[in-house]
């Protein structure tokens, strides 16, 4: 299911799965970005992979969140969000909270805190490493929801990719004139045709 013009949907859990909080499932979705996970300009577009964690009532109005996240150029480092009672969650890479100063970390939080509050139906918004304390994301036990998210994150590989993989995976050889043009270059020869 398209959740948005801007994403592509890898994976759509369109209701619960499993005994895990209250009703927990999840979406895997796709978006090209120009920035790195710390947000710095990069001179080539990426493919960003993201999970969207559900609860029982699937709101998808945290799609909203994500679009303006996304436009605002503040999705890059995100690999987990949620909305669950009312609060959205967004997990960002470890390495990423890690490498950022507390200026910096300070700045992104209030950022996206920003985004939760200027929607139709105002979120607080906290974040937080994929490691770190994820008590607002799904309701269960801490070492089940990090359980989880783990899998999702090893499943799918979240985090960026290089566009041009993808092209190439999606496209075949097209996009890759090198196998072709070896062909061309080295012809099968017959053991026979050789004269020594």
């Amino acid at each position: 299911m398209p959740y948005s013009p801007f994403f592509q949907t890898l994976h759509d859990e369109t209701r619960p799965v499993g005994q895990l909080g209250r009703g927990t499932h999840y979406s895997v979705l796709r978006v090209p970005i120009w920035h790195d996970e710390w947000l710095n300009p990069l001179h080539q577009g990426v493919l960003l992979d993201f999970a969207v964690i559900w609860d029982e009532d699937h709101d998808e109005r945290v799609i909203d969140v994500v679009e303006a996240l996304y436009f605002r150029g503040l999705l890059a480092p995100v690999r987990f969000i949620g909305e669950r009672k009312g609060s959205l969650s967004v997990l960002v890479e470890a390495k990423t909270v890690d490498a950022w100063d507390r200026a910096a970390l300070k700045a992104y939080r209030e950022a996206v805190s920003d985004v939760g509050q200027s929607q139709e139906d105002p979120w607080p918004a906290t974040v937080g490493a994929v490691l770190g304390p994820h008590r607002s994301i799904i309701h269960a036990p801490e070492e089940d929801v990090s359980l989880y998210l783990r899998n999702i994150q090893l499943l799918w590989k979240l985090g960026p990719h290089s566009s041009l993989e993808h092209l190439q995976e999606v496209r075949g050889d097209r996009l890759d004139p090198a196998p072709a043009q070896q062909a061309r270059m080295s012809p099968q020869i017959d053991d026979d045709e050789i004269p020594f």
